[in-house]
């Protein structure tokens, strides 16, 4: 099984991305993907936010109130925790499903600073599409993101380092499901509000199960 990350970060140990092509970008600079996300306004409002113990879902509505967006009714609105340890040079993805125009607020940490790529593609068009709005690595991110289109939306993380790193995402919106990327596919996963006393909706890395 041959694992080829993704083009923005130009890591292809098994030669496999050169040669379909898949490092291209990564060797021109910024990528195409990129520059179409940097054309969009309005779509990624950055916010210092800090998870409660019990998710973002308490504090949603005041976060898009103080970006004065609109909040979907309550009723529509889910909240998630998403915990997973990537182990050294490990890579993970996570999709949100979002309707055009819906707000996302949403925080993450990782233990280390990670490789990450805040990107979505639509899905009329399909990957071919593909904006990213933040290719850079850090150790957290936080603020509400506003879906330029209906489709999925999320971000790729990767390990660097030497030693295991654990990151945990927090976010709250009108979500309409959620996947999971890594080295065996795609995976559906079940959304829940984080609880205070147990986190919820964590995923263990696929080579410590």
């Amino acid at each position: 099984m041959a694992f080829v990350l993704p083009a923005e970060f130009g890591v292809d140990p098994t030669g496999i991305g050169k040669a379909t092509g898949l490092i291209k970008l990564a060797e021109e600079g910024q990528s195409a993907e990129l520059q179409r996300g940097m054309q969009r306004q309005g779509v990624l409002l950055a916010a210092d936010i800090s998870p409660a113990p019990a998710g973002l879902l308490p504090a949603y509505a005041g976060i898009l109130a103080e970006k004065g967006i609109a909040a979907p009714p309550a009723g529509k609105v889910k909240a998630d925790r998403f915990r997973f340890e990537l182990l050294p040079f490990e890579g993970i993805e996570v999709k949100y499903e979002l309707a055009q125009g819906q707000p996302l607020v949403f925080a993450w940490q990782a233990g280390a600073p990670l490789q990450y790529d805040m990107h979505a593609h639509p899905y009329e068009g399909g990957e071919e599409l593909t904006e990213s709005y933040a290719i850079t690595s850090g150790p957290t991110q936080s603020g509400v993101y506003v879906a330029p289109f209906t489709g999925i939306h999320g971000w790729y993380w990767q390990n660097r380092t030497l030693d295991n790193v654990t990151l945990t995402l927090d976010a709250a919106g009108p979500i309409s499901a959620s996947y999971t990327f890594d080295q065996t596919g795609q995976h559906e996963r079940q959304l829940a509000a984080p609880s205070a006393d147990s986190g919820q909706n964590q995923t263990a890395s696929p080579a410590t199960q």
